[in-house]
C-alpha cells in the first residue's frame, strides 16, 4: 500500500514539474502550490512510513506534531538545498548535452525527499536514542530554525504565504560578486540573520554555472544588495522572484 501511494506521489510531482517547465510564463500561484505540495507530500509519506513502526496514541500524536514542526522549520532551508541539488543535476545535463534541461521535476522530488528524510531520520534517532546522530540532528535543527526565523515577522504557523506576489519578476541579471561576506560585520544583524547570511555567502561559490542557476544567483544577489537586512519570509519571496525570472529567461532570453 505504502509503495503504491509513494509511487503515485512521485509520478504526480514529476508531472507537476514537467508542467511547470513547459509553461511559457511561470505564474506565482502554481509555483507556490508546487512547493507546498512537494513539501507536504514528503512529510505525509514520512509519517505514513513511520506510523506502523510507532504504535500507540501518544507516540503517534507526538509523531504528527513533530513532523509539522520539522516541516515548518526546514521549509526554507530545504527549498534552498533542493535548488542547489537541482543546479548540480542541471549542470551535468548542460555539460553532456544528452538531455534537455529540466528544472522542476527534480526540484520538487528533492524537496519531497528531503522533507521525508528529515522527519524519518529524526524519529528513528529519537526512537533508538542514538548518541551519534541525535547531537548532529539537534545542531542541524538549531541552524535550520535560525535560518527560518531571523525576525519576529517570521513567527507564523505557516512557512510560506506567497500564493500571490504583486511584483513582476526582475529582469534577468548575471551575478557580479559575492556580496554576502562583505556585510557580515554589520552591527545591526542578530545571530539568526548572521547565520543565514553566512550560509548564503558559503553557498555562493558552490553553485555551478548554468543558464538557470546563473539568473537565480544574479537576481538573489541584486535583491540582497537592495535590502541587506530582511526577514526570512522576505528571502523566501525573493527566491520565488528569482525562480520566475530565470524561467522567463530560459524561455525567451533577453527578448522579454
Amino acid at each position: 500500500m505504502f509503495k503504491g501511494v509513494a509511487l503515485v506521489a512521485v509520478l504526480l510531482l514529476l508531472a507537476f514539474g514537467l508542467w511547470l517547465d513547459g509553461r511559457t510564463t511561470l505564474e506565482q500561484w502554481p509555483l507556490f502550490m508546487a512547493f507546498q505540495s512537494a513539501s507536504l507530500a514528503g512529510a505525509a509519506l514520512a509519517v505514513a512510513w513511520l506510523w506502523p513502526r510507532l504504535p500507540g496514541v501518544a507516540r503517534r500524536t507526538i509523531l504528527i506534531v513533530a513532523a509539522l514542526i520539522i516541516w515548518r522549520v526546514s521549509y526554507f532551508p530545504i527549498m534552498v538545498w533542493a535548488g542547489w541539488v537541482t543546479t548540480l543535476a542541471d549542470w551535468l545535463v548542460v555539460q553532456t548535452g544528452l538531455l534537455p534541461s529540466t528544472i522542476y521535476p527534480l526540484f520538487l522530488l528533492t524537496v519531497a525527499l528531503m522533507n521525508s528524510a528529515a522527519i524519518i531520520t529524526g524519529a528513528l534517532a529519537v526512537e533508538h536514542k542514538s548518541r551519534v546522530v541525535l547531537p548532529l540532528l539537534s545542531l542541524a535543527f538549531i541552524v535550520a530554525a535560525m535560518v527560518s526565523f531571523t525576525s519576529k515577522d517570521d513567527l507564523t504557523l505557516l512557512p510560506d504565504n506567497n500564493i500571490a506576489i504583486h511584483q513582476s519578476p526582475p529582469l534577468a541579471k548575471p551575478p557580479v560578486e559575492n556580496s554576502y561576506f562583505a556585510v557580515l560585520d554589520r552591527a545591526d544583524y542578530n545571530a539568526a540573520e548572521w547565520v543565514l547570511i553566512f550560509a548564503s555567502a558559503s553557498m555562493y561559490s558552490a553553485i555551478p554555472p548554468t543558464p538557470w542557476s546563473t539568473i537565480v544567483k544574479g537576481v538573489l544577489e541584486e535583491e540582497f544588495r537592495a535590502e541587506p537586512k530582511a526577514s526570512s519570509a522576505e528571502r523566501v519571496r525573493e527566491h520565488y522572484l528569482a525562480f520566475r525570472s530565470a524561467h522567463r529567461y530560459m524561455k525567451c532570453g533577453s527578448d522579454c
